[in-house]
């Protein structure tokens, strides 16, 4: 089996778990709802440790619904955590950016030493602190190619 073979079957792996924890209650957007996202992450040398739904990084948000933290590793090292968030619609996507960009600083005032890294790329938004040149570009990556699946 050759490399790309095993990141393929990896996500796909992947995407199995994930649609299996989904639960019976349909939030905004999910886990599964994100497996074109992570799956995009393995592709491009990511390994996800762990995916928590509904966590925004930012207490008493509203946006939990919307929210999964992905902790991640990158091949050439490093761990992160990526606050990955989906709308359905448009005009939901553009209504939420003052309450995104709100939840976004409130967590990067709990990290002092790092300001927060914002990704956005419709119907997605992802922030955290301490990223690489790396990460940001592999999440751009990973976004622009999940956005083009929705």
């Amino acid at each position: 089996m050759t490399a790309r073979h095993s990141t393929l079957a990896a996500a796909l792996a992947l995407s199995t778990v994930l649609a299996g924890c989904a639960g019976t209650v349909t939030p905004t957007a999910s886990p599964q709802e994100m497996t074109g996202v992570m799956s995009a992450l393995v592709l491009r040398g990511v390994t996800i440790r762990q995916v928590v739904s509904g966590d925004a990084g930012c207490p008493g948000s509203g946006l939990h619904s919307n929210a999964a933290r992905i902790d991640l590793t990158l091949v050439a090292g490093g761990d992160h955590s990526v606050y990955l968030f989906r709308w359905r619609r448009r005009a939901d996507f553009d209504a939420a950016a003052g309450t995104f960009a709100d939840c976004a600083a409130q967590h990067a005032a709990e990290s002092p030493a790092a300001a927060a890294d914002v990704v956005e790329v419709p119907p997605w938004r992802a922030y955290g602190t301490g990223w690489t040149r790396e990460l940001n570009a592999i999440l751009h990556e990973a976004l622009r190619a999940a956005a083009d699946d929705t």
